[in-house]
């Protein structure tokens, strides 16, 4: 692990933004790299930039694109990058869901509140040795179970083999509101982007982007918070 931990932060509200940056700053060996109050532009910065954190900790309850589907992004796009997600509005079911995007670690806003919590730098040393963190506000042992049966369910599934482009633009449909944004995050042409939608079309069996987008939800390729 590096002496330094590069951390980015992510929060529409600016006081939240400010608190998690003060608790950070806070713990020894980090490094704030960059704070987004617009997922989207972080989403964008990432994928051209050097520069890439070890960390992000965001948000889950967000416009544009919410905490959770920016997980699923960032794990799609950089699955180096840790994530760790901050919420004070989640249910043990919604954490289950979280891990399952991919997120390193789970923590509850009221933990940054504490001004005695260790939560958070226990979250990041914690990731960082490549397990997985869940803040005790919630049970474990549900969390574990509901996971496990999250798990069985999908592998009961029969699901079409999605190459990591096809699984990118699927997420995307539901986070993005046309192609062309989709085009710019890619780097891939129009024409190649709609020749992927059509194979998307052609596995799942929809004709439209809502009924690819509706059975991406279904089949868990696509998260969204609360959908």
């Amino acid at each position: 692990m590096d002496d330094i931990i590069s951390v980015t932060l992510v929060d529409d509200c600016i006081r939240d933004l400010e608190r998690l940056r003060h608790c950070v700053q806070n713990i020894k060996g980090c490094n704030i790299l960059n704070a987004y109050t617009q997922p989207k532009q972080l989403l964008e910065d990432l994928v051209t930039s050097k520069q890439i954190p070890h960390i992000i900790i965001t948000d889950c309850q967000m416009p544009e694109i919410d905490g959770m589907g920016l997980t699923r992004l960032v794990q799609l796009f950089l699955p180096q990058i840790k994530i760790i997600v901050v919420s004070g509005l989640l249910t043990e079911p919604d954490v289950v869901e979280l891990l399952d995007a991919g997120a390193a670690a789970v923590i509850a806003k009221g933990s940054l509140h504490n001004n005695n919590s260790t939560q958070l730098q226990k979250a990041i040393h914690t990731v960082m040795q490549q397990k997985i963190f869940i803040d005790p506000f919630w049970e474990k042992a549900l969390v574990k179970k509901l996971l496990n049966n999250l798990q069985h369910k999908k592998e009961q599934q029969t699901i079409p083999d999605f190459s990591e482009n096809e699984l990118k633009i699927l997420q995307l449909m539901a986070t993005h509101h046309d192609y062309k944004a989709i085009v710019g995050l890619l780097h891939l042409s129009s024409r190649t982007i709609e020749n992927y939608a059509l194979k998307i079309a052609q596995k799942t069996g929809e004709k439209n982007k809502l009924g690819m987008v509706l059975y991406g939800i279904k089949k868990n390729l696509i998260k969204l918070f609360r959908h």
